[in-house]
């Protein structure tokens, strides 16, 4: 085995911490010159075996999620179980990474988005206020 001489197995960290030096520590430069050295030519990182460009600190992007409120409407009992129905075949329509999406919830909010949407074009005309003409 290799010996290091000594004087080169100085432990420069002890004499600092301890304090026992006389103004100069011998390789504390070169120490300080390593721990601030910059590289140059090859910012990469080695990350999982893989070069990869280092992380770069991007903007937050907004949140697609949109806010919800919770709410509660009652519905008949003949409306509820076709909802439930609803539910279950639109599920079968759906491909296997997407059947969570089927909710009473989802598919509530998109048939009023519906109606709101027609209403907003035919105003008097629109499904939803003939509907609610109709009731007595």
């Amino acid at each position: 085995m290799n010996e290091i001489p000594a004087e080169k197995n100085k432990d420069i960290l002890a004499d600092i911490l301890n304090a026992r030096h006389d103004g100069k520590i011998r390789g504390l430069d070169e120490l300080t010159a390593l721990i601030h050295a910059v590289p140059e030519a090859d910012v990469r990182t080695k990350k999982r075996g893989v070069l990869s460009k280092p992380a770069v600190k991007r903007e937050a992007k907004p949140s697609k999620k949109k806010v919800k409120h919770k709410t509660t409407h009652y519905l008949t009992e003949d409306v509820f179980s076709e909802l439930g129905e609803a539910k279950e075949t639109i599920k079968n329509f759906l491909p296997k990474g997407r059947k969570s999406k089927a909710t009473k919830s989802g598919i509530v909010e998109s048939a009023v988005k519906v109606l709101l949407e027609e209403f907003e074009l035919k105003g008097k005309k629109s499904y939803l206020v003939q509907e609610l003409l109709k009731k007595k």
